[in-house]
């Protein structure tokens, strides 16, 4: 028996008991009334504290429960210690929940949850950015979202294929590859995880494409040598002239391969700098006045040149990579400027004296817009033709950007077809030293880039 009866029946018995009293003193009808009465009051008392449950049940904080009388002194507070476990459970409960979205949120994955009707039940971010969603697609079947009919044979096809490969337009309307995984959730869900790969697409492509590149740049001048060799082989008593022609023609595609190669390990090297590599204090100004000196040499005085260098502006760097980024974009400016064109190489710091400027500005014919983001591309030409014969191996803008980078600097393209283009590049100044050694004039020697 538990405490509420056993307490129900010690107060029956006290009013039975005060009943029978009364009874022997007042009559049994005064004693059965007296007891009817008790008995009443206690109900009634009942009655109301089972009111205060129940209005307290309808609301229930722990804050506004009923005191109580008696046994129910005990129910409320019993009852209390439940409602207060109850609010720390849905505390931790609602605490896990925003955890989990949190995570989700920052999840360079899209996650998707889907019913056994295919709707949507739940996605993050991630997932509504790669298939172009809203929050209003909740709810929503997710096959006639996705109008791809790839991606409808993956969401029907229910045994063979768990992920497949997509081709999905970003809100800007560029291409993108994604892979979709689908695995079970729960009982009748479904779980998808999609991942954009498209940087990893381009890796590969840029992957294929150097190495397509290399080896044409490497079959051309040795298809030549070996062309020459056969001939010489073939033809022993080959006049001494032609001989001659041949050995330097030979001459000639071996050094540009040798450049080539040179220039492959120059950008190898750049592409894994090591950010703890010592930087030496590097006059700017000196190095910009011998790059203009060094163009006006390769010029011939077939084009003019208008400089305008600011003294003693000092950076943090290496010599021999910023010579190599800075004269790739003064000697390209020689090289495709026709005849009668005119340079500009300006070296200025900014205002407060913390920025120094670079430029080189050419008034030659331009570059279309389309092919500025791909300059620094390895092997990237706008015109091939005149790039080859111009000696260049299609890595100098990508040597440069490289070498700038190193340097905390980028490299700046504006060009407008028929009237010109202007390279530029900013640098961070450092206070002139106090003691400098320096080998100005002891400069890399000039390559052909």
């Amino acid at each position: 028996m538990n405490r509420f009866a056993l307490q129900c029946l010690r107060t029956i018995a006290v009013f039975a008991i005060v009943g029978i009293v009364c009874g022997a003193i007042w009559g049994l009808g005064n004693g059965l009334m007296a007891f009817l009465a008790l008995l009443s009051l206690w109900l009634f008392a009942h009655l109301w504290q089972i009111g205060q449950l129940i209005t307290w049940l309808e609301r229930p904080k722990p804050s506004t429960i009923p005191t109580g009388l008696g046994i129910w002194q005990q129910i409320f507070s019993t009852l209390m210690l439940q409602a207060k476990s109850r609010k720390r459970r849905k505390q931790k409960i609602t605490q896990a929940l925003q955890r989990f979205y949190h995570a989700s949120e920052v999840m360079p994955d899209g996650v998707m949850i889907l019913n056994q009707e295919g709707r949507i039940e739940w996605m993050n971010s991630v997932a509504r950015e790669h298939f172009l969603l809203q929050i209003d697609d909740l709810g929503g079947i997710l096959a006639n979202l996705v109008r791809q009919p790839e991606f409808h044979h993956f969401m029907t096809d229910d045994a063979s294929q768990h992920e497949v490969k997509l081709h999905l337009p970003t809100r800007k309307g560029l291409p993108r590859t994604v892979i979709v995984k689908r695995t079970p959730f729960d009982k009748h869900l479904q779980l998808l995880v999609s991942q954009d790969i498209t940087p990893m697409e381009k890796l590969n492509q840029t992957r294929s494409d150097f190495i397509a590149n290399v080896s044409h740049e490497l079959r051309t001048p040795l298809t030549v040598i070996n062309g020459f060799v056969e001939t010489m082989q073939d033809l022993p008593n080959l006049p001494a002239d032609k001989r001659e022609q041949f050995l330097a023609l030979m001459k000639k595609d071996s050094d540009r391969m040798l450049t080539l190669l040179d220039d492959l390990l120059t950008l190898s090297r750049l592409e894994n700098f090591d950010p703890t590599h010592k930087l030496q204090p590097i006059n700017l100004s000196a190095l910009v006045e011998q790059l203009s000196q060094e163009g006006m040499t390769l010029s011939g005085g077939k084009q003019t040149f208008d400089t305008v260098i600011e003294p003693n502006l000092w950076i943090q760097g290496v010599q021999l990579d910023l010579y190599n980024a800075l004269s790739n974009l003064v000697f390209n400016a020689v090289r495709y400027n026709p005849e009668g064109g005119h340079i500009a190489i300006h070296l200025h710091s900014s205002d407060n004296a913390a920025n120094a400027r670079f430029s080189v500005t050419d008034n030659g014919p331009g570059i279309a817009a389309e092919h500025i983001p791909r300059l620094t591309e390895r092997f990237y030409r706008v015109d091939a033709g005149r790039s080859r014969a111009s000696g260049g191996t299609g890595l100098g803008l990508a040597i440069t950007k490289h070498a700038l980078a190193e340097h905390g600097s980028r490299l700046e393209v504006e060009s407008t077809v028929g009237k010109g283009s202007e390279f530029s590049a900013e640098f961070s100044l450092i206070s002139k030293p106090q003691a400098v050694s320096l080998s100005g004039n002891t400069s890399p020697e000039l390559t052909t880039i």
